[in-house]
């Protein structure tokens, strides 16, 4: 499970090193925005063959959404992402759905499964009105670029519990309850730790495990640099914010 790799390609190919063979990869979405190398994610999903689901940055880049909705630095970021894009980028982009159901009955959405494109889940207050959006056990999503998970019982009126996550965190997750998983976020994490987050799910086990990762900050940074992107942009990514 991977997520927001916002067009970190060093970040993308860390994670894909540390994970090793995977049966199949899903991603919840914005593979490009804020980051410089665009295409070449784009190119490493395809080449994956990833279930993805679309994210406010690929619909921004693409003229999929507006970006008044964006802030000042995330705007320009986008609009520079929409230039950089090759043709077969912004088809593979444009054709991404907003949810998609796993056969295994897992949900996956960017945001959330009320507003798969835009939506933060960020509270259990939140997470709350959100169970009764979907019909599966689980939804995983991003969007936040925050590792967490957030559960509850089958019924509605159970309380909404979060679980915060670090590096090699693991869970079952048990079949009477109900879960919302962000995934983390791949190229620009906000949780305070800079390193790659992605997870290995086993559909079968039901078992779920997080992971952090290094990778060369400095390689991304220097060519963000040169693209002359928003300098907030830039040092963030040291940070972890």
């Amino acid at each position: 499970m991977l997520g927001d790799i916002h067009a970190n390609l060093p970040a993308l190919h860390a994670v894909l090193e540390h994970a090793g063979e995977c049966d199949s990869w899903w991603c919840v979405g914005d593979v490009v925005g804020y980051g410089p190398f665009p295409n070449e994610c784009v190119r490493a999903i395809k080449k994956l063959r990833a279930v993805c689901v679309c994210g406010n940055h690929d619909l921004g880049a693409v003229g999929g959404m507006e970006l008044t909705n964006f802030n000042v630095d995330a705007r320009i970021a986008c609009e520079w992402t929409g230039e950089a894009l090759e043709d077969d980028s912004k088809d593979f982009l444009k054709a991404l759905p907003e949810r998609y159901a796993a056969k295994t009955g897992e949900l996956i959405v960017h945001g959330s499964p009320r507003n798969p494109v835009w939506e933060y889940i960020l509270s259990t207050q939140v997470a709350a009105l959100n169970f009764s959006a979907f019909e599966e056990n689980i939804c995983f999503h991003g969007h936040s670029h925050v590792p967490a998970i957030f559960s509850t019982g089958k019924v509605s009126e159970a309380a909404v519990e979060l679980n915060s996550v670090k590096d090699g965190f693991g869970i079952t997750l048990e079949g009477e309850k109900r879960y919302l998983v962000n995934v983390g976020s791949v190229g620009q994490p906000r949780d305070g730790d800079p390193r790659a987050c992605y997870a290995i799910y086993d559909s079968e086990g039901k078992t779920l495990t997080f992971h952090r990762v290094e990778y060369p900050i400095n390689e991304v940074q220097e060519k963000m640099r040169e693209e002359e992107f928003p300098s907030f942009l830039i040092e963030r990514l040291a940070l972890g914010q």
